[in-house]
C-alpha cells in the first residue's frame, strides 16, 4: 500500500523568551507528563507506571485534591486534553516501539471522580517491526483536543520530524496514518490548542538537550495548516518538559518532571518574546 501524506518545508528562527515565573510543584507529581485546566485549577497525571488519577493543583503548585480515573490502568500516560464534555487521557508512550494496545481513555467528571466511558484503541497503519528499538518513528507524547478531532503528535527520534495524526473521538479501534510530517527538528513531548486564541503550542527537546517552545498561530485543525510555525528555545535549564499549556498567544504554562538539579518538578510560565 502506497500512503500519501503532506511533508511541510517550514523556515523557522530560533530565539529565546523570556520566563515569568518557576512554580516548584509538590513531589506527589513528579513525573507529570500532562496538563490541562478543568473547574479552576490545573490537573495533572503522572508519567509510566503511576497511579489511575489525576492531581488537581494550584498557581503555588499545591496538590489540592487527588481524583481517581475509574476503569482505568496507568501504562504509559503521556498526556491530557479536553472539549466541551469529556477529558481525554493518551495512554500511548511507546518509548522501544515494541507496545501494543495503545490507547485514549474517554472519561467523563461525575463530581467525584473521572469514569472512562470507554477507550479509543489504535495502531500505527505504517509500523510492521515490534521488536524493541531506540531509534524509531512510533512514539507519541502530544495530544490535544482541537475542533472535531484529537491531534496526536509523534516523537520521531528517526528523522526528528512529528508526524501529525487526526483520531476519531468516538470510542472504537483505529488504524492510523499520519497527515503531515513537520521538520520541528526534535522531540516532541508535549501539545495544547486553544480554541479561543486559535493558537496551537508545541514542546520538544533537541539531541542537544535544548528545550523549545513551538507556536502556531490561525490554526486550523482540519487542514493542519503548519506554514506559520514559530519556534523559540526556552531559556537554558536542564528540566525535561513534558506538557505546555496554552493561556493565550503570547502566555503558555509548561510542566517540567522532576530532574536530579532541581530535586523537584516545576510549573514554569512563559512568555513569548
Amino acid at each position: 500500500m502506497r500512503i500519501l501524506y503532506s511533508l511541510c518545508f517550514l523556515s523557522m528562527t530560533v530565539q529565546a523568551q523570556k520566563i515569568i515565573e518557576i512554580i516548584p510543584l509538590s513531589k506527589t507529581i513528579n513525573e507529570t507528563s500532562g496538563l490541562e485546566y478543568f473547574n479552576g485549577q490545573f490537573i495533572t497525571h503522572n508519567d509510566s507506571g503511576g497511579e489511575a488519577a489525576l492531581y488537581s493543583f494550584n498557581q503555588e503548585g499545591e496538590v489540592i485534591a487527588t481524583y481517581e480515573v475509574l476503569n482505568a490502568k496507568n501504562k504509559d500516560w503521556e498526556d491530557i486534553t479536553q472539549d466541551d464534555s469529556h477529558v481525554y487521557i493518551g495512554d500511548h508512550g511507546n518509548n522501544k516501539a515494541s507496545r501494543k494496545g495503545l490507547k485514549i481513555y474517554k472519561t467523563k467528571w461525575n463530581g467525584k471522580a473521572f469514569e472512562s466511558l470507554g477507550k479509543i484503541r489504535f495502531r500505527y497503519g505504517l509500523q510492521e517491526n515490534f521488536e524493541k528499538r531506540g531509534m524509531n518513528a512510533f512514539d507519541a507524547e502530544g495530544l490535544t483536543a482541537a475542533g472535531d478531532w484529537l491531534l496526536l503528535f509523534s516523537k520521531n527520534r528517526n528523522t526528528k520530524n512529528t508526524e501529525v495524526y487526526q483520531i476519531s473521538k468516538e470510542i472504537g479501534d483505529y488504524v492510523l496514518y499520519p497527515k503531515k510530517s513537520v521538520p520541528v527538528n526534535s522531540l516532541i513531548t508535549g501539545a495544547d490548542y486553544n480554541a479561543t486564541s486559535k493558537v496551537l503550542a508545541l514542546v520538544g527537546y533537541g539531541f542537544d538537550e535544548k528545550q523549545y517552545l513551538y507556536r502556531v498561530k490561525d490554526f486550523d485543525p482540519n487542514t493542519l495548516n503548519f506554514d506559520a510555525l514559530e519556534k523559540k528555545e526556552i531559556p537554558s535549564r536542564k528540566d525535561q518538559i513534558e506538557a505546555v499549556k496554552v493561556n493565550d498567544a503570547q502566555h503558555f504554562f509548561v510542566t517540567s518532571e522532576v530532574v536530579k538539579i532541581y530535586g523537584q518538578p516545576e510549573l514554569i510560565r512563559i512568555e513569548w518574546k
